[in-house]
């Protein structure tokens, strides 16, 4: 193994321990009407990992993030829960990894954070589908739509946006500074 394949490790396991620690601390809800959906901080380093080691590191962060959260016992959601934030997380920094993979700048970095928000968006609604009769196996089809158009989409573009802007300066100071590349 490389020095610089080892590095990578190392960093990417350190995103992932602080990637757990701000969604274990920093959670809390966007939306009034939904205060059971919460975001946190916790997705900002999985997507500087995704941003600068590419979609596998980021992808491994958010199953390392998710099964740290499932295992501390943390997510009121249980194991769909739980589920379900990797399927958001895991999505968002797969599309940001991938589009920013060959080349790292601001624009790809925008690019690839606005995508990712829209892809995490998209996939949440099939995967509401699923898991939302498992939470609330009275409601009818019509109430589970409803509640993924007015409540659930807005929830993850909101949170999309919010880790958008964050992760951007902070991915950008990171790669100024060097500090997760060699010097």
């Amino acid at each position: 193994m490389s020095w610089k394949n080892l590095r990578s490790i190392i960093f990417a396991g350190i995103l992932a321990a602080l990637s757990f620690v701000l969604m274990r601390f920093t959670e809390f809800p966007l939306l009034p009407q939904a205060s059971f959906l919460k975001t946190d901080l916790g997705d900002i380093p999985l997507l500087v990992g995704a941003y600068l080691f590419g979609p596998i590191a980021g992808i491994a962060i958010a199953f390392v993030k998710d099964l740290l959260f499932f295992v501390s016992g943390s997510g009121q959601g249980g194991p769909i829960g739980v589920l379900l934030n990797f399927i958001a997380t895991g999505t968002f920094a797969l599309v940001l990894g991938l589009v920013s993979f060959k080349k790292k700048n601001d624009l790809t970095l925008i690019l690839g954070l606005i995508l990712g928000t829209i892809a995490m968006a998209l996939i949440m609604i099939p995967a509401n589908l699923w898991a939302i009769p498992k939470f609330l196996p009275s409601w009818t089809k019509e109430q589970t739509l409803s509640y993924i158009c007015t409540i659930n989409v807005p929830f993850n573009l909101i949170k999309g946006l919010l880790d958008t802007v964050v992760t951007f300066f902070i991915a950008k100071a990171l790669k100024s500074r060097r500090i997760f590349t060699e010097k």
